[in-house]
């Protein structure tokens, strides 16, 4: 069944208010006296029923590519200095250290996801699918 642009605002307008229902209570939950896990299992319940209106507005297929820009736009966010290896995460196809006697490395060194996710087109057309 398709639905009408006014359906499909009505639908994102009801999500982008869970999202909301589940930050607030993340943000404010120790001020309301609401322990840490019972904040998380509401959260983890509003974004449950989320999911389930989005699958059955828009198909199934709609969490399933949403959830792989979540991830294909993950990024380390800040690291400790006494934590080297985390910068893997921000290139992990790319050799952070190779020795001398290993030229094939560089084979590793151009990293499709962070070249999808950072590149231009060099033909005009989208380098990632749209979601």
């Amino acid at each position: 069944m398709a639905l009408s642009k006014e359906a499909k605002a009505k639908v994102d307008n009801i999500l982008g208010r869970l999202d909301k229902m589940a930050a607030g209570v993340m943000d404010n939950h120790a001020k309301w006296g609401m322990t840490f896990e019972a904040a998380k299992a509401l959260v983890n319940n509003l974004d449950k029923v989320a999911d389930d209106v989005e699958a059955l507005t828009y198909g199934p297929d709609s969490l399933l590519r949403r959830q792989v820009e979540v991830l294909k736009t993950a990024e380390v966010i800040s690291r400790n200095a006494d934590e080297p290896y985390m910068d893997t995460f921000k290139d992990p196809m790319k050799p952070i250290q190779t020795n001398a006697d290993e030229p094939y490395m560089a084979a590793y060194s151009s990293d499709d996801s962070s070249a999808v996710r950072h590149g231009e087109s060099t033909t005009g057309r989208p380098l990632a699918p749209e979601a």
